[in-house]
């Protein structure tokens, strides 16, 4: 069903680390896009917020993996397994929501205005 992340080819060195993270990154930013951070700090801010996601992220994976692993009905694990899911999602919207509202007021962001 899923495999475990020791018997999986990725990411086992430390650069598919690396190429994982700068990839979130980048969809972070993305996400934000609206919003350019104009000062230095606001950036390195910016750009740390992602990393508690990815953890969180990390975590639902090791404990779908631990799920798989018990002799449950089929439906508690789907279900348990969706809960995980969306308690990712959950956390990721919570996250890009007050970063959206609650960082341009302590950083200095300007709004880019479509044409």
């Amino acid at each position: 069903m899923i495999r475990s992340l020791s018997d999986s080819p990725f990411p086992r060195r430390w650069w598919h680390w690396l190429v994982l993270v700068l990839a979130a990154e980048l969809l972070w930013f993305g996400f934000m896009y609206p919003l350019v951070p104009r000062s230095v700090p606001a950036v390195a801010f910016e750009a740390l917020l992602p990393l508690p996601l990815l953890g969180c992220m990390y975590l639902a994976m090791q404990g779908m993996l631990w799920i798989t692993s018990r002799n449950w009905a089929s439906w508690t694990k789907q279900l348990l397994a969706a809960t995980l899911v969306l308690g990712v999602i959950a956390a990721g919207i919570w996250l890009i929501d007050w970063s959206v509202i609650h960082t341009p007021i302590v950083f200095s962001y300007q709004l880019i205005h479509r044409l």
